[in-house]
Formats: C-alpha cells, structure tokens, sequence
C-alpha cells in the first residue's frame, strides 16, 4: 500500500532553521513593541548604541579588565578568538534582575554586543581603553539591521518608565557617534536634557529592538484589498492577511489576524534596496535581509534571491524571477508584526507575493529578549 508525503510549511521552515542559533519563540509583550516603536533607530543608531553599552558597562561596571582570574568581574571563557588571542569576559552587576546593567545581562557584555550586530561567529578580540577586552565579528556576516537596547527604571517591563541614552550625531552614510562618548547617563527625554534619578531604582535594559524593511509604498494584504504599509501604521490599520497555520504548500489557506506592530526607522538613512522582478511583471522591494518565501518553501533572505528562483503568489502558483537589481535608497523603511507567535502564520502578502513578518528577522532579538523579560518574574517564584 503506497502513501503520500505532506509537505507542510511549518516543517519545510523548522529544517530551514537548522543548524542557526536555537530560535524558539517567545511572544514578546506589547509593551516591548511600544517601546521600540518610541526608540526606533537606523541600523547606524543602533550599532552607536550597542558601543556606547559597550564602554560604559566597561567603564562603570567592570573593575579589574588587565586580571582575568581575581575578581569576579572579568573571566576567561576558554575560547581563543579568530586572531589567536583568548577570550575574556565580563560580570557587570551580580543582581539577578540585572540592576545597572547596560548590556541587560550580568556575564555576557561582549557576547551581547556581538551576537546583536553579527550572525553567529567566532569573533576577533582587541584591546580598547582601559585595556578592556572588545568581540567583533567577520565583516561578511554584520547584520545590517543590528539590534539595540532599550532602557526603563525597573526590571518589570510592565511597570517601568522608558528612560533614553544619550544624543548622538549620524552622518548621510548614516555613520553614528554618541555626541558625548564619556555620558553614561541616562534620560528622561530623547533630547538628553534631563538626567534620570536612578539612585535608588537603579536602571535596566527591558529589551532589544530591530529596525525594519519595506519601502513605505509596498503594498501590503490587508482585510478588504491591499494597502501602503506607510498609510497603513498611519491609520492603525488591523486585519493583516497572513497564512493560515495548517498551511501546506499544496494547499494554502488565508485568514485576517491583529497587528501585534508597526516599525519605522525614527529617521532616514541610507539603505540597500533589491527590486525583484518576475515573469508575470510582478515587482517586490524590499531590503537585503528581508524574508521571502521561495518556491520550494525555504524562507530565505531577499539578497539570496536569484534570476531564475521562483516566488509564490497566495493563490499558490509560482512566478519565476526575471531580474534582481539593488540600489542605494535615503529613506525610512518600514514593518509590520501579526499577532500570532506561529511560524506559518507569520507569512504574508505583499505586492502580490508571499513574504515573512518581522518575527522572522527579530528571532535573534528573542533569543536576548528571552533573558531580558525573565528578569520581570517575580522572585518569590523563581526555584532556589
């Protein structure tokens, strides 16, 4: 008696998956999405961010850099880097829910600063002031859209009052500098006027943010005909498109779900933009990292894409790719989240084609977020 294979599309993106960093989910608060929606920065912001967290973590929290054994706050990872020195780490505070922490984690302030602007790697090692240990990774594997803190005055995320760091300076190539690098304070304005009383509640990463990727004029599905994702965050809009979860790549099903949010760049920058362009004349622009679902139900990122791969519309049908162009674009760019933490579920339409939502290129946030937000559970329920 013969049977028959069922392709699903959760399998086909849980194989796709293999051999990356664990990405299991977590459904991350609305808080958290408000948060970085209120602190959205350009991949530049963000990368001037995570090395200001960097160095004042060094030059606030940690002690003793050039003695890797006596205290507690520098240690030997028994790792040796890419250029054959030996990896050292540091402790920045000893609190469990990481009380004046910049990193957001109490032992990991280089392998946080690594793993949110590089795909995972073995990182190169230098010194830098105060004869502190500094992780970077290869070039060719730099996210474009790296990750960033965002900071509150408790480790609750839902109790705690957004607090800002300090004003940097971008220039057009969207190259940032904190405009005072020695400012480890933090404020309670954007604009860095007012420092925060953190005396006696101390301050705490409540999270990591990613920036986004359509031009403001993709046309997105949406409960009632196609809409810009530009106008559509304008106006709040709710009732995106996406798959349903029991999707196969045979038969593919829609229904509408809730935006869990809408992302932006907080101000314009320079961006590598791919134009798509298929058979049939269909044209898709997005940036390089976006997910795209390729004809045989891999997600891959849009700057794999190749003239003769194949994208597949929500009626099922594929359309072969005909040309692939990138540009430099100075602009804002844009995304959307659906409520549903459910892989399948988290494929959508835009201009015609089937795509993945921002939660398949915040995952490596979640893996950070994960600790961030577990320092929110009560104490009293944590097992000693």
């Amino acid at each position: 008696m013969g049977y028959t294979v069922k392709s699903t599309l959760a399998g086909l993106l849980a194989a796709a998956a293999a051999g990356t960093l664990s990405m299991g989910s977590i459904h991350a608060s609305p808080i958290l999405e408000q948060r970085c929606a209120s602190d959205s920065m350009s991949p530049g912001q963000a990368r001037a961010r995570a090395e200001w967290a960097r160095a004042c973590g060094d030059k606030i929290n940690v002690k003793t850099p050039t003695n890797p054994i006596a205290p507690a706050q520098a240690y030997l990872t028994g790792v040796t880097s890419s250029n054959g020195i030996p990896l050292q780490e540091y402790v920045e505070t000893d609190d469990f829910f990481g009380r004046n922490s910049f990193s957001g984690d109490a032992a990991t302030v280089n392998q946080i600063f690594l793993q949110s602007q590089w795909r995972p790697s073995l990182p190169s090692a230098s010194t830098v002031a105060g004869g502190f240990q500094r992780w970077d990774g290869p070039a060719a594997l730099k996210l474009p859209r790296p990750m960033y803190p965002t900071y509150g005055n408790d480790a609750d995320i839902n109790v705690s009052t957004q607090l800002f760091t300090p004003p940097m300076t971008c220039n057009a190539s969207d190259v940032c500098t904190v405009n005072n690098p020695n400012d480890c304070n933090l404020y309670t304005d954007t604009g860095g006027l007012h420092v925060a009383n953190t005396t006696v509640s101390g301050f705490f990463v409540n999270g990591y943010c990613v920036s986004s990727c359509y031009l403001p004029d993709q046309q997105i599905a949406f409960e009632g005909g196609n809409e810009g994702i530009l106008d559509a965050m304008n106006q709040l809009r709710t009732g995106v498109t996406t798959l349903t979860a029991k999707s196969t790549l045979n038969d593919i099903k829609t229904h509408t779900d809730e935006v869990a949010s809408y992302t932006r760049d907080i101000r314009e920058a320079k961006q590598v933009i791919f134009t798509i362009t298929t058979r049939s004349g269909g044209q898709l622009k997005v940036t390089d990292k976006h997910p795209i679902l390729e004809g045989d139900g891999r997600i891959v990122e849009a700057r794999s894409i190749k003239a003769g791969n194949r994208l597949i519309k929500p009626d099922g049908t594929r359309d072969e790719v005909v040309s692939v162009t990138q540009a430099d674009y100075f602009g804002k760019v844009y995304n959307i989240k659906p409520a549903s933490t459910n892989r399948v579920a988290n494929i959508l339409i835009a201009q015609g084609f089937l795509v993945g939502s921002s939660r398949f290129q915040n995952e490596d946030a979640d893996l950070i977020n994960r600790i961030i937000l577990g320092h929110g559970i009560p104490a009293n329920v944590i097992p000693q």
